[in-house]
């Protein structure tokens, strides 16, 4: 992964860059952002040019052994952590294959694709005390071929009370060990760690460079390129999801529920119900986060004018529904679906998790 390969992000890129050629590196970075705006990438990328035999000012070379190395994802000198059920094992390395894959095939990965990777959707996660030891282990040897040995630790958060074990690793590592924390949940992250590391934030991708990337990495116009780039709000990840579900938009089945939410048709929401659970988990979780999108349309409209990313039988959607409900409703609802994504994701039942929704938004109409 180099710099260049990063949606957007130009001035982080820089400074990263900027810092590593001074020989300015914290030996402790939580890199801080969604998966969607791109920590892990810029995580992987800044790695790729710690490593690098021969950078430019700008990026990694990406041609020298090193950089090979990390187009594969196997340079001796760079070292995985991240969450995996307990039942597939003690430590990260026996999923180095499956990880180097997920990643091969999409660097901005989300902690919910991993797990499919895993084909572990109803398992959680977590980071276990013999991976901690496991780390100290690898990255208290020499390094192989480069100056710094790397630890690129995805979802510190996973961690719980075992990473104390790493406390004081942290805080007085060996010569030339760096550690970037790549995380997305900061409130779920032991304080004492993040007391220990140096922030780096990663924002939301730009409008505009969010579409040019969208514009120059898929079959898709300009003007799609910036109608969905809007619609994500800088997620990278969002905005692939809008676009793969382009040709069979969510649009009609998500105005039929919220007209016999409206109506307080729980007859009829019931046998939409049971038609919508059928058609599987990420056809769901499409739907909701359309919901959501959609809501958010109705707050920014009178904002943004023909810029808002809508469609033309959207914008008449949003209008008529913007009209039936005020403010403090419509941010209900936007956390009602956005709840119920989150419950969608870990395996919640559909027909329940609809049912309660018909019943909130119908009190809120």
């Amino acid at each position: 992964m180099q710099f260049k390969q990063v949606a957007g992000q130009y001035s982080l890129k820089a400074k990263l860059a900027s810092n590593a050629a001074s020989g300015r590196v914290p030996h402790a970075q939580l890199v801080l952002g969604q998966s969607g705006a791109g920590n892990l990438p810029v995580a992987l990328a800044f790695a790729s040019y710690l490593l690098c035999k021969n950078p430019t000012p700008e990026d990694s070379c990406g041609v020298c052994d090193a950089c090979r190395k990390m187009q594969t994802l196997t340079h001796p000198d760079l070292h995985f952590s991240f969450p995996f059920p307990s039942s597939l094992g003690d430590t990260c390395v026996d999923l180095y294959p499956q990880w180097r894959k997920a990643l091969q095939a999409q660097p901005y990965l989300s902690y919910e694709s991993w797990m499919r990777q895993l084909n572990a959707e109803n398992k959680q996660g977590n980071i276990p005390i013999d991976e901690c030891r496991s780390i100290i282990r690898n990255l208290s040897m020499k390094a192989f071929e480069s100056r710094y040995k790397i630890l690129l630790l995805w979802l510190p958060e996973y961690l719980g009370k075992e990473g104390n074990v790493l406390l004081k690793f942290l805080e007085e590592p060996p010569p030339d060990t760096l550690f970037l924390l790549v995380c997305s949940q900061p409130d779920k992250l032991l304080s004492t760690i993040v007391s220990r590391t140096q922030l780096v934030r990663v924002p939301p991708i730009d409008e505009d460079d969010l579409a040019n990337h969208l514009s120059a990495t898929l079959e898709i116009s300009p003007e799609e390129a910036s109608r969905f780039s809007m619609m994500s709000g800088g997620d990278l990840l969002k905005a692939l999801e809008l676009v793969s579900n382009a040709e069979s938009p969510y649009m009609e089945p998500f105005r039929q529920w919220m007209l016999y939410c409206y109506k307080n048709n729980l007859h009829q929401s019931a046998k939409w119900t049971e038609e919508i659970s059928g058609k599987g988990r990420e056809y769901i979780k499409g739907l909701l986060l359309y919901g959501i999108e959609i809501m958010r349309a109705i707050t920014v409209m009178d904002y943004l004018g023909e810029r808002n990313g809508l469609n033309e039988s959207e914008k008449e959607f949003v209008s008529k529904l913007g009209k039936l409900m005020s403010p403090k409703k419509i941010i209900s609802i936007f956390e009602a679906l956005d709840a119920a994504v989150y419950e969608v994701e870990r395996n919640g039942n559909i027909k329940m998790i609809f049912t309660d929704l018909s019943f909130k938004i119908s009190r809120l109409f």
